[in-house]
């Protein structure tokens, strides 16, 4: 085993530096889901998941490489430290990243690829390594090199690059080649439950933030009874996931890991959770508009988030399940009563309620799916 594995190994926590570096997503998710508040139509969604793909998958590549490289090691600390100014310039250049701004946001992600690139490379380069040097050329150089060339491209041709730069990296992703068993079994699968679980806690906190500042706002009995029960909402939600979602990924993860299950791994760890912290993510615009207008009937696209969040935030903790070994009948002692209860329950308080009363059949709505997920997933002993 390699230098950079014995170091991976013997360091399974989050060190100070990330924390730090996490920071510049606080106001990531801030700024890009400003525009979900109130009654965002489908363009305004399209938006938020378009821009905040890149920026998830950056934040995810950058995870993976603090995992195999150790958060002690000072050229992963240096890579965080030169990364962050690049995903704050995506931030900022967000709500018009679409538009007059997405050069910027453009060059933001060629900036943050380069630099991951960097130290993939000067690894690759070793001959006992089990890396293949073209690895990274292809997965982070390349895809770098489109960005930057973007910048420079007029839209909408801009976007057809975009989406060449996101499909290479996700589709390298899925082959195998050169990937060797060595190479995953120098994961620790305790700072990749930790680091996702932190990243999750970013954005639950910006639900509270949300619903808080929305209350400091509308500062009423209604309103204070809306942001209570949306408050229970966000609670139920982050028990469901760190009382028994971190602790069922770190079993899985386990297993996948000492099974060589890359498939699973590649799934729970990159594309899963980006589906899971974007229901949050709709959900709290949800709640905010909901503490604005308390006596009103949500709006069309907040009952879109409400609804649809949900939804989102149970489907991909039923595939992360499935993927880490549940079994479908297990999976779906809960996941079937949260599709009946969305749609006979939610949905209609949503149609026929005002807002707080929506919010209060969601609250309800999970904290009975919070009930039936713990008492019906299987007990494990290993």
């Amino acid at each position: 085993m390699s230098d950079t594995a014995v170091t991976a190994a013997e360091d399974h926590r989050a060190g100070w530096f990330e924390l730090f570096f996490d920071l510049v997503f606080v106001v990531t998710v801030s700024v890009l889901s400003h525009d979900l508040h109130g009654d965002p139509g489908p363009g305004a969604f399209g938006t938020f998941l378009v821009l905040f793909f890149p920026a998830w998958w950056a934040w995810a590549n950058l995870m993976v490489t603090v995992n195999v490289f150790g958060s002690a090691n000072p050229r992963t600390q240096a890579m965080l430290l030169a990364a962050m100014p690049a995903l704050g310039l995506m931030a900022a250049a967000a709500p018009e990243g679409l538009g007059s701004r997405a050069w910027a946001y453009a060059l933001g992600a060629a900036w943050v690829r380069l630099m991951a690139f960097f130290i993939w490379w000067s690894r690759a380069r070793l001959a006992d390594d089990p890396l293949p040097i073209w690895r990274p050329l292809l997965y982070f150089l390349v895809p770098t090199a489109v960005w930057a060339l973007s910048a420079a491209v007029p839209n909408p041709q801009r976007f057809v690059l975009w989406g060449l730069a996101i499909a290479l990296e996700v589709l390298l992703l899925a082959v195998r080649t050169g990937l060797t068993r060595g190479f995953y079994d120098e994961l620790a699968v305790e700072h990749l439950v930790e680091r996702i679980g932190l990243f999750v806690v970013i954005v639950l906190g910006e639900s509270v933030f949300t619903v808080v500042v929305t209350l400091a706002d509308h500062f009423t009995v209604a309103a204070g009874l809306t942001a209570l029960l949306g408050f229970v909402v966000v609670a139920e939600l982050a028990m469901i996931f760190f009382v028994w979602g971190t602790a069922n990924a770190a079993r899985g993860l386990e297993r996948a890991v000492s099974s060589g299950a890359t498939g699973a791994i590649r799934d729970t760890v990159m594309y899963l959770p980006f589906v899971l912290v974007s229901g949050i993510t709709v959900i709290a615009a949800a709640l905010g508009t909901a503490v604005a207008e308390p006596h009103h009937h949500l709006p069309v696209g907040a009952r879109w988030a409400l609804c649809g969040g949900v939804l989102a935030f149970y489907t991909a903790n039923a595939a992360i399940a499935l993927r880490y070994g549940d079994g479908v009948r297990v999976v779906a002692r809960w996941y079937l009563p949260c599709l009946v209860l969305t749609g006979a329950a939610l949905v209609p308080a949503c149609l026929g309620l005002p807002a707080w009363g929506a919010v209060a059949v969601a609250a309800g709505l999970v904290f009975v799916l919070a009930k039936l997920s713990k008492y019906t997933r299987p007990s494990r002993a290993e």
